[in-house]
């Protein structure tokens, strides 16, 4: 089909235009920082176990500790008893002051004991209540740094919106321009996933690479530069380059 100086201005431009719409959309569908907020997930998940591993951690020692106060008031209670008995004296005898002496004195001892090992549990608590704090630092940050992603990933796909709606308004001009036949040969390529239309340089379909016949190629160097073909491969629309 043979087309005039305007319409040939209007379908380059329609070339241009969709393969920019196209990268559009294409980003639009495929965020840049996409990549990076999966990691920042996949790393809040990670945090996230390792938290509840820390806080099972802190609990443990906080419940040792909690049972090791329990024992020792225990032991505290059975030496207060033992002592009020041994001050008494009431039908003791030698012996028996002697033996409630020595289950003091042993009661005593597993108090001390006991608050050796809640220390030690003290301590260890401090250190895991430490780690705890660390993670929740850790994951405070890979939050923030989530949540700045995505807040930027929506601009630029809001944005991404407005210029492909620009785009497609952009073409409504020299889509009007365009013979229906030639136009619905461009939409239909488009479809199929391809570029519309493609500007010939050489003997090859500039859309999918399809070798052009040398008798082919010559006649089209021989014809109209206005003269519009059909790729035999993908169907796009072909116009040689001026």
């Amino acid at each position: 089909m043979l087309i005039t100086d305007s319409q040939r201005t209007a379908l380059e431009t329609l070339i241009e235009l969709t393969a920019n719409g196209r990268a559009l959309q294409f980003e639009h569908d495929n965020p840049k920082r996409a990549e990076e907020l999966k990691e920042l997930v996949a790393r809040h998940k990670e945090l996230g176990e390792r938290r509840t591993e820390a806080a099972a951690v802190v609990e443990g020692h906080q419940q040792a500790i909690d049972e090791a106060t329990r024992l020792i008031e225990a032991q505290r209670s059975k030496i207060e008893k033992k002592t009020a008995e041994l001050n008494d004296g009431t039908g003791l005898t030698s012996r028996d002051m002697v033996n409630l002496q020595e289950e003091i004195a042993g009661h005593e001892a597993r108090i001390s004991e006991l608050e050796e090992s809640q220390l030690d549990e003290m301590e260890k608590l401090e250190a895991a209540e430490g780690e705890l704090a660390a993670v929740d630092d850790r994951i405070a940050e890979v939050t923030a740094s989530g949540k700045e992603v995505q807040t930027a990933v929506k601009d630029r796909k809001a944005e991404l919106r407005e210029r492909i709606a620009e785009n497609e308004s952009a073409a409504s001009g020299p889509r009007s321009e365009m013979p229906q036949q030639l136009l619905t040969a461009f939409d239909a390529n488009v479809r199929q996933g391809g570029p519309g239309a493609a500007l010939l340089t050489g003997p090859n379909c500039q859309a999918c690479g399809q070798e052009i016949g040398g008798a082919v190629w010559h006649g089209m160097l021989g014809a109209d530069a206005n003269e519009t073909y059909e790729c035999e491969e993908c169907e796009a629309v072909l116009l040689r380059r001026s």
